[in-house]
């Protein structure tokens, strides 16, 4: 078996001190998508020698900016409707100094999209060229970010300051101050789309392999934008008739009795029954309204019902991984001739072979001959691939992830590239003398004994000196 180096983990986050914020972290979602520590560990040694910094997409830095984030958003998408509606201009210090605030952080956010990690679209590799980020930022969500990013609060901010020192000012100055506030509140709708941002997360998040994980934000995004919903309608339920400027008697109540009688109404015409909205709409304004109301409220039942299909039919996180077992036999099943194949191969698995004492400077022929027997196998996280004293009739190389050497005297793990089984098994189908266990989501290529043989029979040079190193090799016993 090659040199083995025990898992190195966080060693190099360890060496890099602040700088390790920026870095790939080990944790089960890094370890999904890379298979191993050893190959978090080589991301990190990427990331470091492209001399550039880039905030990885696994790193604990991108984790908590990415919640901080969300939640601001989040806060925006509630408060921003509310203050346009119900609060009449009057939002006060505080929710004008937290207007401000976001409106920073979202100008940071775009400057700081041109300097994170992006996962390409197979999740397996994170784009970490400045050059590549910056072209599919700029061709993707850079207008919507740009836009919702508009620093509306700080507009906002001045116009107030400005209408509050020219109080004394004449009636005609004032009131078109105030029919410019109007304008600048409606026209921060336009914030309204930072609801990119939870959608990009959400998506993101659901194109993790972790199954639990997975399930948990989907159903988080559907009831959060399901409540968006709501509460974004019963925010027009009042604004529509605000603006049509209602008699003074009309909605006469606090904010939260507004807020409560809108978001009433609006789920009325959203689930389309009659229980209070028996009232016909009185001018073509409402009638909108009310048309709108129920347009999305079969909006939010299709989503509803195709969300709930979607995730009943993904829950099965292992019929999916066996899916991914066809690739392989698929590969082998196309009408392509040997040597298209051969290459296929090659490129896959050769360097698999190489690791392998007894098939290194071996002759070419016989190395190819030796891929195309090759079977592709999925193992999920905690499945036993084999047990200790079963039949030794197969040699495993690890293609993509990490499993754990039990044995009685020295347990280690194994990751991508490296293998285990033991050469002796394919020439004397020894008994196992370990259990070998999924660490992680394995992909794996076995070669059994019965097929090495008929290799074999096709070069008799080779078998000779393989039978020789079979004897001689007694310190195959730690392969198991």
């Amino acid at each position: 078996m090659a040199n083995f180096q025990a898992p190195v983990g966080t060693r190099t986050a360890r060496t890099c001190g602040w700088r390790a914020i920026f870095l790939p972290q080990l944790n089960r979602q890094s370890l999904s998508v890379y298979g191993s520590e050893i190959a978090v560990e080589k991301e990190c040694i990427r990331q470091l020698q492209s001399g550039v910094w880039v905030i990885h997409p696994f790193s604990s830095l991108r984790s908590y900016y990415i919640m901080c984030m969300v939640a601001i958003t989040f806060l925006n998408l509630i408060g921003i409707p509310m203050e346009i509606a119900f609060l009449d201009g009057y939002s006060g210090v505080g929710w004008e100094g937290f207007n401000v605030f976001s409106d920073t952080l979202f100008l940071i956010d775009v400057a700081l999209n041109f300097r994170m990690g992006i996962i390409s679209e197979d999740s397996e590799v994170a784009i970490l060229d400045i050059k590549k980020i910056r072209v599919i930022y700029l061709k993707s969500w850079f207008i919507p970010d740009v836009i919702a990013a508009f620093p509306i609060g700080y507009i906002l901010l001045i116009a107030e300051l400005q209408s509050h020192s020219d109080t004394s000012a004449s009636g005609s100055k004032a009131s078109r101050m105030v029919r410019i506030l109007m304008f600048v509140r409606i026209i921060s709708l336009v914030r309204l789309l930072r609801v990119s941002r939870l959608v990009r997360f959400f998506n993101e998040v659901s194109n993790a392999n972790l199954e639990y994980v997975q399930l948990f934000f989907r159903i988080l995004s559907l009831f959060m934008m399901m409540f968006l919903l709501c509460h974004w309608n019963g925010c027009i339920q009042y604004f529509v008739p605000m603006l049509e400027e209602f008699p003074s008697d009309c909605w006469n109540a606090t904010v939260g009795e507004k807020y409560s009688f809108g978001v009433f109404r609006a789920l009325s015409h959203m689930i389309q029954i009659a229980y209070g909205s028996n009232e016909s709409p009185t001018s073509e304004v409402e009638l909108w309204v009310v048309m709108t109301s129920m347009l999305s409220g079969a909006l939010m039942y299709t989503v509803l019902v195709a969300n709930a299909a979607a995730i009943i039919t993904n829950v099965d996180q292992a019929a999916k991984a066996y899916k991914n077992k066809e690739f392989y036999r698929d590969v082998k099943k196309i009408a392509l001739c040997v040597c298209v194949i051969q290459e296929i191969l090659t490129v896959m698995c050769s360097s698999l072979l190489n690791n392998v004492p007894m098939f290194q400077n071996r002759d070419v022929n016989f190395l190819n001959t030796v891929l195309l027997q090759f079977q592709h196998e999925v193992f999920q996280e905690d499945d036993v691939i084999f047990h200790r004293n079963a039949p030794g009739d197969r040699m495993f190389f690890i293609e993509h992830g990490q499993v754990r050497v039990e044995t009685d005297s020295f347990p280690q793990e194994l990751a991508d590239g490296d293998y285990f089984g033991g050469q002796s098994c394919l020439m004397t189908k020894g008994r196992r003398l370990a259990t070998v266990r999924a660490l992680t989501t394995c992909q794996l290529f076995s070669l059994s004994s019965d097929r090495f043989q008929m290799v074999l029979q096709g070069f008799p040079d080779i078998r000779r000196d393989l039978e020789k190193f079979a004897k001689q090799d007694n310190a195959d016993m730690i392969h198991f």
